[in-house]
């Protein structure tokens, strides 16, 4: 293994961390109850939709050949190959388990935060990481570019807010953005989807200031 997959490994696993922190082990347990309730919509869609992608997958093989990244399809003008690659597994049952245990994780958590933003936060991300990934990786595809999105969006919350959150908290979210930064100097599609659903996150909490909570509701 070379330096450089190291630093892929090392920046993907601390970024994962940094962002399963932040949400589990303070958005979940502490920030939940006082969030709107919302209807999770968004996510139960994406959910689904990711989940029935997969099981036509396996019964009909084709349809990861015509929904994958390709180069050449792309260039011919099958432009939806800038999104369906967010929806197909081409590494099979390990990628779409992982992947379904991150959606399941996070869509509910940013869909309560930032309601139907969330389709906002998944494609656009999604899209940014797959375009990149087709200069860097031009066959593949996974859901995982979408989520590390999601994951940006997580991060940035925790920073936009962390006069009401406990310093450790926010630190993880600071090393998992700049471990996103060393992602994109390792070519990796995952940094460019984390950084861009973190400036999404950013605009929409400076754009609409309800989104932030109040800190007479922080646990003390």
């Amino acid at each position: 293994m070379n330096i450089s997959n190291v630093a892929i490994a090392a920046s993907n696993g601390i970024t994962i961390t940094a962002s399963m922190v932040c949400c589990v082990a303070w958005l979940y347990k502490y920030r939940w109850q006082y969030l709107q309730p919302r209807p999770l919509v968004a996510s139960a869609i994406i959910i689904a939709l990711t989940a029935l992608t997969f099981g036509l997958q396996l019964a009909y093989p084709e349809v990861l050949d015509v929904l994958r990244r390709d180069i050449v399809g792309l260039q011919a003008g099958e432009w939806w190959r800038l999104v369906t690659p967010l929806f197909v597994q081409p590494h099979g049952a390990f990628q779409f388990f992982f992947n379904m245990m991150f959606l399941a994780v996070f869509l509910p958590m940013v869909e309560r935060l930032y309601g139907a933003r969330l389709w906002l936060l998944f494609f656009v991300p999604g899209v940014v990481g797959q375009a990149v990934n087709y200069a860097w990786n031009p066959s593949g595809g996974g859901t995982s570019t979408a989520i590390f999105g999601v994951m940006g969006s997580v991060l940035m919350y925790v920073v936009w807010d962390r006069k009401n959150t406990p310093e450790q908290y926010w630190v993880f979210a600071i090393l998992g953005l700049c471990s996103a930064v060393v992602m994109c100097f390792t070519r990796d599609g995952h940094g460019p989807g984390v950084l861009t659903g973190a400036v999404l996150a950013a605009l929409i909490c400076w754009l609409s200031p309800e989104q932030k909570l109040s800190a007479s509701r922080t646990p003390g």
